[in-house]
Protein backbone atom coordinates (compact mmCIF):
# COMPACT_ATOMS: atom_id res chain seq x y z
CA UNK A 1 0.00 0.00 0.00
CA UNK A 2 1.61 3.35 -0.89
CA UNK A 3 1.32 5.62 2.36
CA UNK A 4 1.27 9.00 0.09
CA UNK A 5 -2.19 7.83 -1.34
CA UNK A 6 -4.22 9.75 0.95
CA UNK A 7 -2.68 13.09 1.05
CA UNK A 8 -3.60 15.91 -0.67
CA UNK A 9 -2.62 16.52 -4.35
CA UNK A 10 0.80 18.02 -4.41
CA UNK A 11 1.13 21.85 -5.25
CA UNK A 12 1.10 22.89 -8.95
CA UNK A 13 4.53 23.53 -9.57
CA UNK A 14 5.11 20.45 -7.24
CA UNK A 15 3.15 18.37 -9.83
CA UNK A 16 4.79 20.47 -12.66
CA UNK A 17 8.16 19.62 -11.93
CA UNK A 18 6.94 15.59 -10.72
CA UNK A 19 5.92 15.45 -14.77
CA UNK A 20 8.65 16.98 -16.10
CA UNK A 21 10.95 14.45 -14.61
CA UNK A 22 8.68 11.52 -15.16
CA UNK A 23 9.89 10.61 -18.43
CA UNK A 24 13.81 10.09 -17.04
CA UNK A 25 12.34 7.97 -13.94
CA UNK A 26 14.71 5.34 -15.41
CA UNK A 27 17.92 6.83 -15.18
CA UNK A 28 17.35 7.07 -11.30
CA UNK A 29 19.87 5.56 -9.00
CA UNK A 30 18.17 6.34 -5.45
CA UNK A 31 17.03 2.46 -4.38
CA UNK A 32 13.36 4.49 -3.98
CA UNK A 33 12.60 6.69 -6.82
CA UNK A 34 9.54 7.97 -6.18
CA UNK A 35 10.53 9.62 -3.39
CA UNK A 36 13.51 10.50 -4.59
CA UNK A 37 11.82 12.61 -7.16
CA UNK A 38 9.37 13.84 -4.19
CA UNK A 39 12.57 15.04 -2.66
CA UNK A 40 13.65 17.04 -5.58
CA UNK A 41 9.97 18.49 -6.38
CA UNK A 42 10.52 19.75 -2.54
CA UNK A 43 14.23 21.10 -2.57
CA UNK A 44 14.01 23.73 -4.92
CA UNK A 45 10.55 24.98 -3.30
CA UNK A 46 12.22 25.59 -0.38
CA UNK A 47 15.29 26.89 -1.49
CA UNK A 48 12.97 29.39 -3.20
CA UNK A 49 11.04 30.22 0.38
CA UNK A 50 14.27 30.08 1.93
CA UNK A 51 16.12 32.89 -0.95
CA UNK A 52 13.03 35.31 0.18
CA UNK A 53 12.98 35.29 3.60
CA UNK A 54 16.47 35.94 3.24
CA UNK A 55 18.09 39.37 4.28
CA UNK A 56 20.28 39.60 1.37
CA UNK A 57 18.06 37.40 -1.40
CA UNK A 58 19.50 36.24 -4.64
CA UNK A 59 18.32 39.15 -7.10
CA UNK A 60 18.48 40.13 -10.58
CA UNK A 61 17.84 37.99 -13.65
CA UNK A 62 21.51 36.82 -14.27
CA UNK A 63 21.79 35.77 -10.56
CA UNK A 64 18.25 34.26 -10.31
CA UNK A 65 19.03 32.27 -13.24
CA UNK A 66 22.65 31.26 -12.15
CA UNK A 67 21.13 30.05 -8.41
CA UNK A 68 18.50 28.32 -10.82
CA UNK A 69 21.00 26.21 -12.83
CA UNK A 70 22.92 25.58 -9.37
CA UNK A 71 19.69 24.10 -7.68
CA UNK A 72 19.04 22.10 -10.62
CA UNK A 73 22.32 20.54 -11.24
CA UNK A 74 22.34 19.56 -7.25
CA UNK A 75 18.74 17.73 -8.07
CA UNK A 76 20.35 15.55 -11.23
CA UNK A 77 23.35 14.77 -9.30
CA UNK A 78 21.45 13.80 -6.14
CA UNK A 79 19.09 11.48 -8.99
CA UNK A 80 22.15 10.30 -10.45
CA UNK A 81 23.99 8.88 -7.40
CA UNK A 82 22.98 5.69 -5.42
CA UNK A 83 22.18 5.66 -2.45
CA UNK A 84 25.15 5.96 0.89
CA UNK A 85 25.25 2.63 1.89
CA UNK A 86 24.18 2.92 5.88
CA UNK A 87 26.72 1.48 8.87
CA UNK A 88 24.88 0.19 11.98
CA UNK A 89 26.49 3.35 13.38
CA UNK A 90 24.85 5.62 11.05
Amino acid sequence: MNPRRHEPPPPEIHRLLLEAAAPHAHQIRRSDPEAALDTVARAPLGACFHNSVRPDPVTGETARRRYADELGDMAIAYLLTPDRRRTTRT
